[in-house]
């Protein structure tokens, strides 16, 4: 079994504990002397919680001489500088302002309005003009998941 299968199999235990239930693995990425882990949460996620799960990775990992040459050891979460990759980032940003990028260099942003298993629906603020008078209205944009190469949360101030 792959380096990053094992760490996943074994967080996916963690996370059944009680303290991390609705932890959950967004990605694993392994250099020669690099480990990197980035997780999620449906609820809350902080620096306190990856830094148990780093330690008890750790032990983990020198127990079972997963990795025997030296490398580090980095958990973190998710970030809102990394796109969203699974399906429960997306319900779990419901409400939330999104970049969304398309195929094509094409690009929608709005707010997350529905989240569906092979769809979004991203809602845009538009202005028209009708009878001389500025009207916002809503345009509701139906984005397929197959269609979606990466979508941002974007942070406004």
């Amino acid at each position: 079994m792959l380096i990053e299968e094992t760490v996943k199999s074994w967080l996916d235990e963690k996370f059944t504990e009680e303290s991390f239930i609705n932890c959950f693995v967004v990605d694993i990425f392994l250099t020669p002397h690099k480990l990197e882990i980035f997780l999620d949460s449906d609820e809350r996620l902080n620096l306190d919680m990856c830094g148990q799960i780093s330690r008890w990775l750790g032990h983990k990992i020198e127990e079972a001489n997963l990795m025997p040459d030296s490398y580090r050891l980095e958990v973190s979460s998710n970030g809102l500088d990394r796109p969203l990759k699974l399906h429960r980032q997306y319900i779990k940003n419901i409400g939330r302002d999104v970049t969304v990028h398309l195929e094509h260099d094409k690009i929608i942003e709005g707010k997350l309005t529905e989240v569906k298993p092979d769809m979004i629906i991203v809602s845009q603020e538009v202005i028209e003009r009708e009878n001389k008078k500025k009207v916002k209205k809503i345009i509701d944009t139906i984005i397929l998941m197959d269609d979606i190469i990466k979508t941002f949360i974007q942070i406004k101030f």
